[in-house]
């Protein structure tokens, strides 16, 4: 079989799926929450664990990246890559005296720019207790829109039952979807962060 070596980590992975989104989310974020929502959604996983788990490692992840800018202020700003070729950085550290807790909020939405954020909300000095709420209030706020996309995908693709027989062409809509409105929202979010 092609992917015989693979089959070790498979098991891994059937026994113990939670650690798998856990440690995923900690290192690749979306890329390990798309697909395991959608399991949950059709009934594959539990999805409050898969929520609970994906909001504990974005918020574990990103106190790092705070902390980080909290710790190292000036170091931490000149690690940014292209901060000083890119407009939205540029935009963004201008914006972020006087609209830190909105940026941070959005950012959640905006592919690209959440590790800087969450940087930014540190060097800044932003007051603990509103990194918290803000932040933890913006990762439910993207784990719930990305469950909505997912039942409202799946749900229509029940209905329509023959053309999506198979459920991986869901996942691909969900994908799809998600992918796209998360461009739209990041294109006109990083438009305004850009001026």
């Amino acid at each position: 079989m092609l992917f015989e070596f693979l089959q070790p980590l498979i098991s891994l992975l059937q026994a113990y799926p939670f650690l798998f989104i856990f440690v995923g989310m900690l290192f690749a974020g979306e890329t390990v929450l798309l697909p395991a929502i959608f399991l949950a959604v059709t009934g594959h996983l539990d999805l409050a664990a898969v929520i609970s788990l994906a909001i504990l490692a974005t918020v574990l992840s990103d106190l790092a990246w705070y902390g980080l800018g909290r710790k190292f202020p000036a170091t931490a700003l000149a690690r940014i890559p292209g901060r000083h070729s890119n407009n939205v950085v540029r935009g963004l550290e201008r914006m972020f005296s006087r609209k830190g807790a909105q940026i941070l909020f959005l950012s959640k939405f905006v592919y690209g720019t959440r590790t800087i954020t969450q940087v930014l909300a540190g060097v800044h000095d932003m007051a603990f207790r509103t990194y918290i709420v803000v932040n933890f209030l913006g990762v439910l706020a993207l784990s719930a829109a990305l469950v909505a996309i997912a039942y409202s995908i799946v749900g229509s693709s029940r209905q329509l039952g023959d053309i999506f027989e198979r459920l991986e062409i869901a996942f691909l809509l969900f994908v799809v979807i998600a992918v796209a409105t998360n461009y739209l929202v990041s294109r006109l979010l990083r438009s305004k962060w850009s001026r």
